[in-house]
């Protein structure tokens, strides 16, 4: 049985997420001299600035011993970790709680870049630009660089579907590909009921469900995000609500009779008048006054209300 220890460095009382970084007890790792924690970690709730520090700590100089695969004992990851605290004032601002195992077994994969290294670096770069979302990365091919001092460019991974990431070859800086495909879900609104075109939406009709968006068109919406407009078709029970699948109601709709407000914050009169033109809050429409039939035009402000230009 594998025993798991938690380091911990408390530098506030603050209750916040705080990232977690975990090794696993065997990892596998691409063929180069130097062994560093980012290599080996996988980041929870963390950012690119702590994947960057992560990168800078160094657990082993000469690595090569390593094409026999190693046992890594965890006091002596958690030493490079404690120093590591100690001489990064950004890496103690971040806070991270660490998962280790007493003994974790690293070796080298068979190919000089590893598969199961690069689609651990790429979740945690994704995780880090989106933490609410869910991610599956399979990496199809990588490249035979011609030197072990290769780096990644992460600044054009894309966030779903295919991807080509640039790996940085030697000093030459000569630009290999690495190939894959990445899968992303996350919380989406989903119908409770059938909900008829022209409807409005209400939160009870909706519940947040994982759903898979990778190749989906439209972004996907927050609960606050529909509730209130109206079904722009008819939505079967256990529908995925996306964003062209509602319209917004207009706050003022041609021919209805709105208030309309002329003065300032001392002084404010209101008379109902006609709307001239539908529009939603933050538009300009006509508005025509019933009496005298002059036509003025007018912010809306909130439903049925309309502020005189």
């Amino acid at each position: 049985m594998i025993k798991y220890f938690m380091f911990l460095l408390l530098v506030s009382t603050q209750a916040f997420a705080r990232p977690e970084i975990s090794i696993p007890a065997s990892v596998e790792i691409s063929q180069r001299e130097l062994l560093r924690l980012g290599d080996i970690a996988t980041v929870e709730g963390g950012s690119e600035e702590l994947l960057a520090a992560l990168d800078a700590v160094v657990l082993r100089e000469d690595a090569r011993e390593l094409l026999l695969s190693q046992h890594l004992e965890s006091g002596e990851i958690l030493g490079r970790m404690r120093s590591a605290l100690n001489s990064q004032e950004n890496l103690r601002r971040m806070n991270p709680q660490f998962k280790v195992p007493s003994q974790v077994k690293v070796s080298f994969a068979s190919t000089p870049v590893s598969k199961q290294e690069i689609e651990r670096k790429i979740h945690n770069v994704l995780k880090a630009r989106c933490q609410e979302c869910e991610y599956q990365v399979s990496v199809q091919s990588t490249p035979r660089p011609a030197s072990k001092l290769w780096d990644l460019d992460y600044t054009q991974l894309s966030a779903k579907g295919g991807f080509l990431l640039p790996l940085r070859d030697g000093d030459q800086r000569q630009i290999k590909w690495i190939s894959g495909t990445i899968r992303v879900s996350r919380l989406t609104p989903v119908t409770t009921r059938l909900i008829l075109q022209g409807e409005r939406v209400q939160a009870d009709d909706l519940r947040m469900s994982m759903t898979d968006v990778t190749f989906a068109k439209d972004g996907s919406l927050r609960m606050e995000d529909i509730q209130g407009q109206l079904a722009a078709r008819s939505l079967p029970v256990g529908s995925t609500v996306w964003a062209s699948d509602l319209k917004r109601e207009p706050a003022a709709k041609k021919g209805q009779v709105v208030k309309a407000l002329l003065g300032d914050d001392s002084f404010e009169i209101s008379v109902n008048m006609m709307a001239e033109d539908s529009g939603f809050v933050g538009d300009i429409i006509k508005v025509k006054n019933l009496e005298t039939q002059k036509v003025l035009s007018g912010l809306v402000t909130e439903k049925g209300v309309v502020k005189l230009q």
